[in-house]
């Protein structure tokens, strides 16, 4: 933020060449960056000014496949080598437990399945097999998670944060990572708070995705010498910090915008009755002992963990103070109703979607993507709240926009 913090403004970057090479210009794109320009914060005298506008990004798999093509989606993740989990139970125990024939692999479907089963065992301790205890399931939760997190960074590997430098540094950004780092870092300059109140645009984040690649675009929007973690609020307020004491216990609103992972993230560790955030590399045996809060794939969702009773409530208080809501990467099956049900927080009455704005980004026909949107917001028959949609990835949608930017804040 140009004014309102301070030090970012200081160290930030300029990529003012980036996005230039697009010759299309969408009207999604040009619908969007009106309206950052309208929400913006504005030097000078004017008649009124407009407060804190948020802009919401509710990212799915699509965004992480925009800053790295090798990015995992859906059953990819999902496909899991069972060496893994071999580390706390043998072929013979997984084939009596699961069914699992001991092939090495375990499917997205066998997962679901495996994941149930392991809730139901924890919900209903009557119906445990004779040798299951609530301590080998811990034990098997952590390994599937471990297995989880090493199908993930086989893939495509985590940007770990570099302990070094104090930051998640990019060794050698892609064309489309530059312009999505710049796309957000426009849109941090264009907030103020040097009259007392802040205004202009915030931006803040829901994802589904377990990954860092947020965390790395928005620490690399900020100057070498910042840090995200300052101005970050994860819903929760983690103890420490990739091993350091936690140097924002009680962020100022003026200053922080949000990070909801409401799936988990790889980095989410329990400490006692709180959390911890490690982005640090560890071993499968080190992620089987200290497992993350992750929401795997499973026959019926378990959402019982504190974590989310502590992270839903301000996803749905967030999604009613969002004026622009980006869908990016997200399909919306109709078998994710409890995120449906956060969406729909949004705009849960027409009333409530007037002067509202979804902006739906992803591959696909406009058509589809109204029909997925009519089906969480009813109102939309009414344009309440509008939707603009964009078929394409968000790099492309990115590059477009920074077309339009104002360069004098880039």
């Amino acid at each position: 933020m140009s004014e309102t913090k301070k030090k970012p403004a200081k160290g930030a970057k300029s990529d003012k060449s980036l996005g230039t090479g697009k010759t299309k210009t969408s009207r999604a794109a040009k619908s969007f960056m009106n309206l950052v320009d309208f929400c913006s914060y504005q030097q000078g005298p004017r008649p009124k000014p407009r407060g804190l506008t948020n802009f919401t990004f509710f990212a799915g798999a699509g965004f992480s496949k925009s800053w790295d093509p090798k990015a995992p989606v859906g059953s990819q993740l999902f496909t899991l080598n069972s060496t893994v989990i071999q580390k706390v139970a043998d072929v013979g125990a997984l084939s009596r437990m699961f069914g699992l024939n001991g092939m090495g692999e375990i499917t997205p479907e066998q997962l679901r399945q495996i994941v149930y089963q392991i809730d139901m065992y924890d919900k209903y301790p009557d119906v445990r097999s004779r040798y299951v205890d609530e301590q080998n399931l811990r034990m098997f939760r952590g390994a599937l998670r471990a297995a989880v997190q090493d199908r993930y960074d086989k893939l495509t590997e985590l940007n770990y944060f570099n302990t070094t430098s104090s930051k998640f540094t990019i060794a050698s950004p892609t064309r489309q990572q530059k312009d999505m780092v710049a796309f957000f870092r426009h849109l941090h300059t264009r907030i103020d708070g040097s009259q007392g109140l802040a205004e202009g645009v915030r931006t803040h984040f829901v994802t589904t995705n377990y990954d860092y690649v947020i965390e790395t675009i928005l620490d690399n929007v900020l100057g070498d010498d910042d840090s995200l973690f300052l101005y970050t609020y994860r819903g929760f307020t983690p103890t420490d910090i990739v091993g350091e004491r936690n140097m924002s216990p009680v962020h100022e609103h003026w200053l922080v915008q949000h990070l909801l992972k409401i799936n988990g993230g790889f980095e989410i560790l329990r400490r006692g009755d709180g959390y911890a955030l490690d982005y640090s590399r560890r071993t499968p045996a080190e992620i089987i002992n200290d497992p993350p809060i992750l929401m795997l794939a499973s026959r019926e969702q378990d959402y019982s963990d504190p974590y989310f009773k502590t992270v839903f409530p301000k996803v749905v208080r967030l999604m009613r103070d969002t004026t622009v809501l980006v869908i990016v990467g997200y399909s919306l099956p109709g078998d994710d109703a409890l995120i449906r049900f956060f969406l729909r927080q949004f705009a849960e009455e027409p009333e409530d979607g007037r002067e509202k704005v979804i902006f739906y980004i992803g591959p696909g026909p406009d058509e589809n993507k109204r029909k997925v949107i009519e089906e969480v917001f009813p109102s939309m028959s009414t344009d309440a709240p509008r939707l603009i949609s964009y078929d394409g990835g968000f790099d492309e949608f990115a590059a477009e926009c920074l077309a339009l930017a104002d360069p004098r804040f880039n």
